[in-house]
């Protein structure tokens, strides 16, 4: 088959366009039927093609691009119904305006084109004034869903992109995501399920001196954009830098507590202006000491599993969310991790998340899993407890973000 050439391809495209919106195709089996109706929408402005049969108008709409079809109800063969059901059938996106004409008048007749998909009636014989109003109204209605289908396809236009663009963002946050990390005595795993393209929740941990580990999870209120952005902006606040706020205050701060303590009180303070406040757990570990000192700012506790015993204990009760309050206050709390005792800071669309039930997956349940994932490596606590949740979840989208950072201390390394 010979190729078109882009010219002739878009002739045919302007072609079919200029014969759509001003065509109308006749379908009737008698000749005479066929010349008279032909002549009369010639007559109001409207030109139009001829199709004999049902099978010859397929091919004619298929062909023609015409969006208006004048169809006899008793033909043999493919009657106007079974025409006009054949074109309805085909969900191809593209709306034919259908006019039964015929000279049944009765109520069941019309019900039944009516059923069948007929968008109006022409009675025989036709009077032109009639038709020259069900004309008109056929190709207004025409007109109005071909601008309403352009809408629709600038509209999905427009989502794709946004989604695309999405995509790539979800991607960007991700790469902020920190490695997970064995050494410097102590090993580091991580959960991380956003519910939607981008997430509000987020987490960091790295070396702030020879001594010291700063680690944070945070969870903004919300979803998507508004939230990300949020996440952005306080994760480039605490980044691991001399100049950064982790570091200032630290290096400022007469304790480690109160270090903790004036670095959340800085965050809300420079967050009170953003319009989305976020909970967060803050915290400091001396991998020497295996003491840990956070502030707990309207997060869930964080969990401490320790090695010996195999029991877990909450840390924390509660505190003030980030960015709410200005007059907000923040205290701090403590822990000794001992060699192989973990800490787990996690976000609460972990506890939040539903079965098919709507179901809560709960703190108890969370708790159990984790004591039967005591002898398992950070490595595959984090993934068979991501397995878990899924069971739990049905696989289906999450309605909340889910995140989930371990931290297993293994003790000062005698050199």
């Amino acid at each position: 088959m010979q190729r078109l050439c882009p010219e002739q391809s878009q002739f045919i495209l302007q072609w079919e366009l200029f014969v759509s919106e001003n065509t109308a195709l006749v379908v009737d089996d008698d000749i005479s039927a066929r010349m008279i109706l032909s002549s009369m929408l010639d007559h109001i402005g409207c030109d139009s093609i001829a199709a004999n049969d049902g099978s010859e108008a397929l091919e004619t709409v298929d062909t023609s691009g015409v969006s208006v079809v004048l169809c006899d109800w008793d033909m043999p063969g493919m009657s106007g119904i079974d025409l006009c059901t054949e074109l309805r059938s085909r969900g191809d996106g593209r709306y034919i305006y259908f006019i039964l004409v015929s000279g049944r008048t009765e109520r069941e007749s019309i019900f039944e084109g009516l059923e069948a998909g007929a968008d109006d009636f022409i009675c025989k014989p036709v009077d032109i004034d009639e038709l020259t109003v069900k004309i008109k109204s056929a190709f207004r209605i025409v007109n109005l869903e071909r601008q309403l289908e352009e809408k629709n396809n600038r509209l999905q236009r427009a989502y794709a992109a946004v989604t695309e663009d999405l995509v790539i963002a979800g991607k960007i946050q991700e790469d902020l995501l920190p490695a997970p990390y064995l050494g410097d005595n102590c090993n580091t795993g991580w959960l991380f399920k956003p519910a939607q393209y981008v997430s509000g929740d987020m987490f960091d941990y790295f070396k702030i001196d020879d001594n010291y580990w700063v680690f944070f999870v945070m969870d903004v209120e919300g979803h998507g954009i508004p939230s990300a952005l949020t996440v952005f902006s306080v994760n480039n606040q605490l980044k691991p830098s001399e100049s950064g706020l982790c570091a200032t205050m630290l290096r400022n701060s007469a304790t480690v507590a109160d270090a903790c303590i004036n670095t959340v009180a800085e965050l809300n303070k420079r967050c009170l202006q953003g319009g989305r406040y976020f909970t967060l757990i803050y915290g400091v570990l001396d991998i020497t000491t295996g003491e840990v000192t956070m502030t707990q700012a309207g997060h869930p506790p964080a969990l401490h599993q320790a090695r010996a015993s195999g029991e877990i204990h909450s840390i924390g009760d509660g505190g003030m969310p980030v960015g709410l309050l200005e007059d907000a206050t923040f205290s701090s709390v403590s822990c000794k991790l001992e060699a192989g005792d973990r800490l787990l800071v996690y976000s609460d669309g972990t506890l939040e998340c539903t079965d098919s039930e709507a179901n809560l997956y709960g703190n108890e349940r969370m708790i159990s899993r984790i004591k039967s994932l005591q002898d398992e490596s950070v490595a595959d606590v984090c993934k068979k407890f991501d397995e878990d949740l899924c069971q739990w979840n049905g696989d289906k989208s999450f309605d909340d973000d889910v995140s989930l950072l371990v931290i297993e201390y293994t003790g000062v390394t005698k050199k």
